[in-house]
């Protein structure tokens, strides 16, 4: 190794003997393999090139914190090796590490113009007009979209959480902001006693020139445990009436208009259809009209016919990492369907930052060309922390009239399809089960309730947000000046009422900094300070896995793994992903300040 180091170093490779060369290298093991790599990377591009071509030495995996040889390229100015290895290797500029850092956001970082825009030439599009993958971070699962006119308007899975079934705007595909729920009343909705995962999955929301409607499955634990509701309403935003909840066992319902005006829902298992009424009834059973490609745990399918052409995608293996959208067509509505010959048309290479992609719905865009909303998450480390989330690819068609995404994986930058100058607007407060409506906010204090423990099916007050990033710090100042003795009240990791952590206050003869940690069926509860004040800062440090909290009046400090705050962290439903905010237990009030979260 130490000759091909000195080889490199000294640009002088072409002297060695090559077939010497080729089998020393062989012989390396896959990290000095890289290390050399790396310095070649650094050297001139013959030297590069030559190593790269008699070494057969391709360089497309990745190093630490997931970054290919484009990034150290980048790092270091080298922009002939660069494009190199973007030309004859087939690295990809827009191909992000594990902080979603790009080797285009290095070249800019760095100042280097022209390596940047050699970048942006083969990347097809320019750095400050791109669009980063997820298009909407944290919780957000299970994207459906429709455009009306110049406007987009979304639906995502809110499980048991209230206001429920959000509808969002958009007006370029990537910013969104929340405009309206479908349940905004907590009864109406029956979440009361359903265990985190339950409530409602998977809607869809479509346009028929006059409605707008919404279907999706509400999970229930008594029977029967999978009902498919269906509402419509004359505004996106609401109100929403609710039509029917159909007893039709399966899951992912969503609408299809067909060209002669009728309706069908279209539900899994499998692709099945029934007929629907004008006004959301059943006319018939339903019928299979395609089993999918794989067979495997079939989920969110979606009817389209274009150009003579019946289009069924289909999301199948699961919401796991080998999450993939099947695509099958007919020229007949009850088939035969004939799956693409193409494979899947989005799935998630191994090592890739975004993974579990899947379950997705095209979407036309008004200048005739087309869009896909998808399914997918970025694991920490294997585990997903931030839920599952919206991604965003453009959609094509091949001559023979196919749907393509190009590469079939998602990107983790791309050139945006739209032109907008829109921002993202703050997500609004959810809590499990109950409206979040016992809180009122003035003087930029917000006063939270108190409800039940927060192991609770039915009462636990939160105001809950998505955690957006793997690290990110959320910070609270707490103010005791309305809360009665045996009331409590902080910040909290929430997954679900079987896994969170709290850092708060609790009010007995004297005041008590606490940090409880419930995983599954154990609890820790550890009492980090006691003694008098009236208002707190606490502040939660989300860093990958790991929690870290610390109260600077106190001066207290914990730190603890949340492998339990993940959808793999425990057995059972775990579909939503992490959340942070703030709660309350007992019959007082908590008057929280200031409120922040911010990715750090």
């Amino acid at each position: 190794m130490e000759e091909i180091r000195k080889g490199i170093l000294e640009n002088r490779l072409e002297d060695m003997d090559r077939r010497w060369l080729s089998a020393a290298f062989m012989e390396l093991s896959e990290a000095q393999k890289r290390e050399l790599l790396e310095l070649a990377c650094l050297q001139e591009t013959r030297t590069l090139r030559f190593f790269c071509e008699h070494c057969h030495a391709l360089p497309s995996g990745r190093g630490a914190e997931g970054r290919t040889l484009l990034h150290l390229c980048a790092e270091h100015g080298k922009t002939g090796n660069a494009c190199f290895l973007m030309d004859v290797l087939g690295l990809s500029p827009t191909a992000a590490d594990r902080k979603g850092i790009t080797p285009m956001d290095l070249a800019a970082g760095q100042g280097n113009e022209e390596m940047l825009e050699e970048m942006e030439a083969r990347a097809g599009f320019v750095l400050r007009y791109a669009y980063r993958n997820p298009v909407r971070r944290g919780f957000h699962p299970d994207p459906s979209v429709v455009r009306v006119g110049q406007d987009y308007y979304m639906v995502n899975s809110s499980f048991t959480y209230m206001p429920a079934l959000p509808v969002a705007h958009s007006r370029d595909l990537v910013h969104w902001s929340v405009i309206g729920h479908v349940f905004e009343d907590a009864e109406a909705a029956g979440l009361q006693g359903l265990p985190g995962g339950f409530g409602y999955w998977a809607p869809d929301i479509s346009y028929d020139g006059t409605w707008f409607w919404v279907a999706a499955t509400l999970r229930r634990n008594t029977p029967p445990l999978r009902l498919q509701m269906l509402a419509r309403s004359q505004a996106p935003e609401g109100p929403w009436e609710v039509m029917s909840f159909l007893e039709v066992d399966g899951i992912d319902p969503s609408l299809f208009t067909d060209v002669d005006g009728q309706k069908y829902l279209v539900i899994n298992p499998g692709v099945q259809i029934a007929p629907l009424s004008e006004d959301g009834r059943l006319m018939g059973h339903a019928e299979m009209i395609w089993y999918g490609q794989t067979r495997v745990k079939s989920e969110g399918p979606h009817l389209l016919q274009r150009e003579g052409w019946y289009y069924i995608f289909q999301a199948e293996g699961g919401t796991g990492m080998r999450h993939r959208i099947s695509v099958a067509r007919s020229r007949k509505l009850y088939g035969p369907y004939e799956a693409c010959l193409y494979g899947p048309l989005l799935t998630s290479a191994e090592g890739c930052r975004i993974q579990r992609s899947g379950h997705g719905k095209p979407v036309q865009l008004e200048d005739g060309r087309w869009a896909l909303v998808y399914l997918c998450a970025r694991p920490v480390d294997g585990y997903t922390l931030m839920g599952r989330e919206t991604g965003l690819e453009e959609l094509m068609w091949t001559q023979d009239g196919w749907p393509q995404v190009r590469g079939a994986q998602p990107s983790d930058l791309a050139g945006c399809l739209l032109d907008s100058r829109a921002e993202n607007a703050p997500e609004p407060y959810v809590c499990p089960r109950l409206n979040p409506c016992t809180f009122s906010s003035m003087d930029g204090a917000v006063r939270l309730s108190g409800g039940g423990d927060l192991t609770s099916l039915g009462d636990a007050h939160m105001l809950l947000r998505p955690q957006s990033e793997a690290d990110m710090e959320y910070r609270a100042v707490l103010s005791g000046e309305e809360m009665p003795e045996n009331c409590s009240a902080g910040v909290v990791g929430y997954y679900d009422e079987r896994s969170f952590v709290f850092f708060g206050l609790e009010h007995a003869e004297k005041w008590r900094l606490v940090l409880r940690v419930h995983s599954g069926t154990q609890e820790e509860r550890s009492v980090l300070w006691e003694g008098d004040g009236l208002s707190w800062t606490l502040v939660m440090q989300s860093q990958g896995l790991k929690r870290v909290f610390t109260c600077p009046e106190t001066g207290s400090r914990a730190e603890i793994e949340t492998l339990f705050l993940t959808d793999e962290g425990l057995p059972g439903k775990r579909f939503t992903g992490a959340m942070a905010g703030m709660a309350c237990m007992g019959s007082g009030t908590a008057v929280f300040r200031e409120e922040s979260c911010r990715e750090v």
